[in-house]
Parts: structure tokens; sequence; C-alpha cells
């Protein structure tokens, strides 16, 4: 039974919640139709999504996820690595106690490796992959590297996560995420992108935003398995991001061993699209699942 008040209740939908293992996993439903999970990147909550739902719950059923240590979901302390094929375990129950059937999968970044993880490992839950500059290949150098260093360390990662719930590095992880979109951004934008580096801050914790920073370290290889991937694939990417060389590496995996996915890259696209271009993102999602 859920005890914790909600930080802030959902713009569109309705909140809920489902205990997996013992975890009280938030997510936000709204649409009817065939069902999509909405899984955000790292370190952020189902409001990446809010500018993208309106393009796409009038043809399906949504369901926007905050994962086990983000948002409203639990934040263990122990027993939890925050692992990427952690999440997708969960993730994989969820489906199952939901009765969803196969299920379209959007992921970005940290969770378009848990959508292609779950294709790769629990086929039986996944219709379609959508995965926004999503890993199925172990990175080289992430510019999270220097985050988990600092998060690492009790006395001095519990102060940074106290000057990030302060709202003092709002600005600055806003120009961070942004990147190179920062230059064009409109006042609109700009304020939508605040408030969710707002949302983000408040719900931060220092030992879940270390071992997601960690994740790309601590991921179980799956390439063999993602090699099998027989669900539909849509890849999108920003020539932009401050991920490129990744998502550039995990374009060619999947040119070579999974060449019927289709990818999408924009030419000024930063490695946050759905926040970047909701519209344009949407389109391709729609265009694909249908």
């Amino acid at each position: 039974m859920r005890t914790n008040p909600l930080l802030s209740r959902a713009r569109y939908g309705v909140d809920e919640f489902a205990e997996i293992d013992g975890y009280q996993i938030h997510y936000v439903d709204v649409g009817k139709g065939t069902p999509v999970l909405l899984i955000p990147g790292s370190f952020t909550t189902y409001r990446t999504w809010n500018s993208i739902i309106p393009f796409l719950s009038g043809k399906y059923r949504l369901l926007a996820l905050d994962y086990v240590g983000t948002g409203d979901s639990d934040k263990p302390r122990s027993g939890f690595r925050y692992t990427i094929g952690e999440q997708a375990d969960l993730i994989a129950k969820l489906i199952r106690i939901l009765r969803l059937g196969k299920t379209h999968m959007v992921g970005a970044s940290y969770g378009g490796a848990i959508v292609f993880n779950l294709a790769a490992r629990y086929p039986q839950t996944v219709a379609k992959v959508v995965s926004i500059e999503g890993g199925i290949l172990k990175p080289g150098k992430m510019p999270s590297d220097p985050m988990e260093r600092l998060l690492r360390y009790p006395v001095l990662g519990d102060l940074m996560i106290a000057v990030v719930r302060s709202g003092l590095m709002d600005k600055m992880a806003m120009q961070w995420i942004a990147g190179a979109w920062s230059s064009t951004m409109t006042k609109d934008e700009k304020r939508t992108l605040l408030e969710e580096m707002s949302f983000n801050a408040r719900s931060a914790s220092r030992i879940a935003w270390h071992w997601i920073a960690l994740s790309p370290r601590t991921v179980a290889p799956f390439e063999e398995e993602a090699k099998q991937i027989r669900a539909p694939i849509l890849y999108l990417a920003g020539k932009k991001s401050d991920f490129r060389a990744m998502a550039e590496e995990n374009i060619r995996f999947l040119r070579e061993y999974l060449p019927k996915a289709k990818i999408v890259e924009f030419e000024d696209g930063i490695h946050d699209l759905a926040l970047q271009k909701p519209r344009e993102v949407a389109r391709a999602i729609l265009e694909f699942l249908s």
C-alpha cells in the first residue's frame, strides 16, 4: 500500500502504482488502445514524455513510467543495483501483472537500453521497439562519468544531491542537457525544460543516481541475445548529441546484425530528442507503430 504522497500529480492521465518484488513502481496511465510503455532516460522521470503524450494518447494507451530510483517510484538503498537487466526484469513482471500482453516499448537513453534488453530477453512481452539513443553495446567514456565519481562517496555525494534538490543547479543542468539546442530554444521550451529539471531535482537520490550513472558499466552483456531480436525496431538519434559516439556504435551494430531496423537521425538533434523535438519524434513513432 502506497503511503507517501505524490511529489506532484500528473498533467495527463491518472497516477497509478504497482508493487513488483516489494518495490512500488509509479506510472501514469493515459489514453486507450494498444498499450505503449514509455521509459525515460537516466536521472529523469515520466515527465520526459509530457510533450509527446498529447500526440500519442489519441491512438494508444500510454503507460509512462518512473522506473525504480526516480520520481515517485521506490529508491532502495540496498539490495538493488539499478542495472539495466534488473530494471527490465521488473518491467517484464509489471507487464504480466497488468495483463498488457505484447506491448510497444519506447525508451530514451537508459530507458532505450532497457527496451532493447526487454526485447532481447523477454521477447514474449514486446511488440515493437523504439529506442532513442539507447544502447545494446557497453560504451566507452560517458558524459555522466564525472557525476558517478562524485556520487560514489557518501559525504561528497550527499552534499551534491542537497545542492541539486535546492534547485541551484537547475539552469546549469538545463544548459548541459540542451547542449547544441540551447542557442535556439524558445522561452516556452526553456520554461518546460526547467520545470522538468526542478522535478528531477526534488526526487533525486544519491544511491539511486550513483548506480544509474554506473549502469553502462554494470550491464550484463546481452549482445548475442540482441542479435536474435525479432521485434521491429525504430532507432532515433541526434547528430549533435553529446552521446554521438555511443549512438554511432549502436547504429553500426543494428545495421550489421538487425538490418531491418529503421534508423532515423536528426541533423540538429541532441541526446534528449523527446524534449527537443516532441512533434517530430511523436510523428516518427506513430508512423512506425502503425
